[in-house]
């Protein structure tokens, strides 16, 4: 990437004063890069400081201020989680503050605290959330669950259970939570298992469920899931081994349909507007009614891979592009050509529904280019370059920019687990660079030069794929959190 141009050159003079003042003075909280191996901050820059990076994004702000006034070193963040259910919306932060790890639930838009509870130990997997309450898992199967909605208790322990769930559950990969059950891919049963949250935080139950069932027809071809469940209320979605995406009842594990997808899928499965989405290595984006009834497809000249975000009926996909590789032949006398993928491209769909009288909807998939008689581009894309599509809100289109790179070695890996430093993959990377810019979501062109943004002080960015909550959630190491959002009438939250 060519090196980015800081957003404090686009401010206004007077915010331009305010933050040189603040860039003057002398402070560890800003390191050049996401380093694990860096000290933790002891000084701060003022949420001003952060606020004014902003300034220039049509959207609102509003921040909270984890360290409080009256603790005199700052809490140090290590994770944040926005989370958005048919419970409430709450922004889930996870710091380091004195040697122990603390989880905070931020209301997403008074920004009032809901409580603060000491954790056990931080996890590999992202905070599972149900109507009671938020589990931490990890790849051994071990969880611990906190109690969600009753009355703040702040820093008193919230922890309701622990240990692991009945039957050993190993998961395969990454589970996934509605109100009423976790979700989890089991490597030990080639199942995926529905724990049922509704009377206890042990996944026992009457509601608890496992598909396929033991001694089902469906047991025999079912293999190993290998990417993360979709969810909502109604419908479980995964696409399995076989090749084959399958949609069963969440509350009970009935089956209701598993459409053949051709080949292997390397795309998390997304469920938006009653739609699954997801992509085969036969170079075809699908979206699929929950019945098992095709809505459209997509033909894609690359693998479509890794998550696939979906707002306003515009759906974004990742690409890998298909290639050949020189190789030295197994005699190391010569070469030969072996296929493999890189990173292709980022790619814009859109999708109208049409409404039938006395009958269901007509799904029709937007054509990019006309001049393509046999095949439905996308409206447009750019070079993959790991970008990640944060929010849409109106004709824009937020999409963050960030390069990471591996820096350490196994050695430093090990003391920094053993010391609780590295638990997450993304613990093992160092930013580059990050930089936030604001396109046309119908040219997928940056829609005004001053808004690309450097975010390389904000350490945690994600975006919200919700009708009500338009909104970017940023925080920074030293104890800060944002909330950037639309304004109400744009159907977003935040007032």
């Amino acid at each position: 990437m060519k090196t980015l141009t800081r957003a404090l050159t686009c401010l206004p003079p007077g915010l331009a004063i305010a933050v040189m003042a603040a860039c003057s003075m002398s402070s560890q909280a800003r390191p050049a890069d996401r380093n694990p191996l860096a000290p933790d901050p002891v000084q701060r820059q003022p949420a001003s400081y952060y606020e004014a990076q902003l300034v220039e994004l049509p959207l609102r702000v509003r921040s909270y201020d984890l360290t409080g006034r009256q603790r005199r070193l700052p809490v140090v963040v290590r994770e944040m989680h926005p989370i958005h259910d048919d419970v409430r919306d709450e922004i889930l932060v996870i710091d380091a503050d004195d040697g122990r790890n603390y989880m905070w639930s931020i209301d997403s838009y008074d920004f009032t605290l809901h409580w603060r509870t000491p954790i056990e130990k931080r996890v590999d997997f992202e905070p599972l959330s149900t109507r009671n309450y938020v589990f931490l898992m990890n790849k051994d199967g071990e969880y611990q669950a906190y109690d969600r909605l009753s009355s703040p208790r702040e820093g008193e322990s919230r922890l309701v259970s622990k240990g692991r769930f009945e039957g050993d559950t190993f998961p395969s990969a990454h589970p996934a939570s509605n109100d009423t059950h976790l979700f989890v891919p089991a490597t030990n049963s080639n199942s995926v298992k529905g724990l049922s949250m509704i009377s206890n935080a042990r996944g026992q139950g009457a509601e608890s469920w496992a598909f396929p069932r033991a001694g089902t027809a469906s047991g025999g071809t079912f293999m190993q899931v290998n990417t993360r469940p979709a969810a909502d209320r109604e419908t479980v979605a995964f696409v399995n081994n076989n090749n084959r995406l399958y949609m069963v009842d969440a509350q009970t594990g009935e089956y209701r349909a598993d459409p053949y997808l051709e080949a292997q899928s390397r795309t998390t499965p997304t469920i938006k507007d009653d739609l699954v989405f997801v992509g085969s290595d036969r170079g075809q984006l699908f979206a699929w009614q929950k019945s098992g009834q095709s809505a459209w497809v997509a033909e894609i000249d690359g693998l479509p891979y890794g998550d696939i975000f979906v707002e306003d009926r515009w759906v974004f996909v990742h690409t890998l592009e298909v290639y050949d590789r020189k190789v030295a032949t197994d005699d190391g006398r010569g070469s030969r050509l072996k296929a493999d993928v890189r990173p292709g491209k980022l790619m814009a769909f859109q999708y109208k529904v049409i409404d039938i009288k006395d009958d269901r909807p007509v799904y029709e998939l937007v054509d990019g280019d006309p001049k393509t008689p046999y095949t439905k581009e996308p409206v447009w894309s750019e070079p993959d370059v790991g970008q990640q599509v944060l929010m849409v809100n109106g004709n824009y289109v937020y999409v963050l920019y960030e390069q990471t790179e591996e820096f350490l070695g196994e050695r430093e890996k090990a003391k920094l687990r053993d010391e609780g430093r590295i638990v997450t993959k993304a613990d093992e990377l160092r930013t580059v660079s990050r930089q936030l810019k604001v396109l046309d979501v119908n040219t997928g062109r940056l829609a005004r030069p001053e808004w690309s943004l450097n975010l390389m002080d904000f350490a945690f960015v994600s975006g919200s794929m919700q009708e009500r909550d338009r909104a970017l959630y940023l925080a920074t190491k030293d104890g800060y959190v944002f909330k950037v959002y639309a304004g109400k009438n744009k159907a977003a939250g935040g007032g």
